[in-house]
């Protein structure tokens, strides 16, 4: 027993302890950044205890393998952020709408979209139907519809149909485009799909969302306020 808890407890335990420490944590990590950053130090950890203290080649030789592949994929991972390239109206988009996300996956985000421009007359949702996608108005505007009596307006830089498909319901109101728009589209089932397999971008969405509603309620409080739209 005496000579169990020696071992433990020596430098060579204590750096074997590190290493399967270090691989724990980072499976907590929900930015994959962090954990191969982890998993990194963990195999670095795990080389040193195999070759100077159990002089086992074949943990070297696993550990090494474990660290190259990390190593690799986070190259890869800097180089997809590094060559991550935006248009005038998509940097826009992420300043306000994807903070803290990183450029490779803002522009995975945009790629599952597309960039359009309708005529007026378009309709972006119908009321008591479930959207068929998230838009966002970069340029243009949309009339607010309900029980067939205008309501209100969406300006641009906002999104349509968010809380229809985070909320999976129906939407409260008919939007039409009334002046030529420039939007960008996502089918709703990529976003389900999205939520579902990137926690990541859904999360930014989910903030960028949340800092849009809160735009729309200080609209609304200022057309009940003054009567007039912003």
């Amino acid at each position: 027993m005496d000579y169990w808890i020696d071992a433990a407890f020596s430098t060579g335990g204590l750096v074997g302890h590190l290493s399967y420490i270090l691989l724990v944590v980072s499976m907590m990590m929900r930015d994959i950044s962090a954990l191969r950053l982890l998993v990194i130090a963990s195999a670095l950890a795990g080389i040193a205890y195999d070759l100077i203290w159990l002089r086992n080649p074949v943990g070297v030789f696993w550990e090494g393998l474990l660290l190259l592949v990390n190593v690799v994929q986070l190259y890869l991972l800097w180089r997809k952020n590094r060559s991550a390239q935006f248009t005038q109206e998509e940097a826009q988009f992420v300043s306000t709408r994807l903070k803290g996300l990183s450029a490779g996956r803002c522009r995975d985000f945009f790629d599952m979209g597309r960039w359009e421009y309708l005529p007026s007359g378009s309709v972006l949702t119908r009321q008591n139907e479930r959207p068929e996608f998230l838009a966002y108005l970069s340029k243009g505007t949309a009339s607010i519809i309900v029980d067939d009596q205008e309501v209100a307006a969406v300006q641009e830089g906002h999104y349509i149909g968010e809380m229809s498909l985070l909320g999976d319901g129906n939407a409260s109101a008919t939007v039409i485009v009334t002046e030529p728009a420039r939007v960008w589209r996502i089918e709703a089932e990529k976003i389900e799909r999205l939520m579902q397999d990137r926690p990541n971008i859904a999360n930014a969405l989910q903030a960028g969302i949340a800092v849009d509603m809160r735009r729309k309620i200080v609209a609304l409080n200022s057309v009940v306020t003054t009567g007039e739209r912003p």
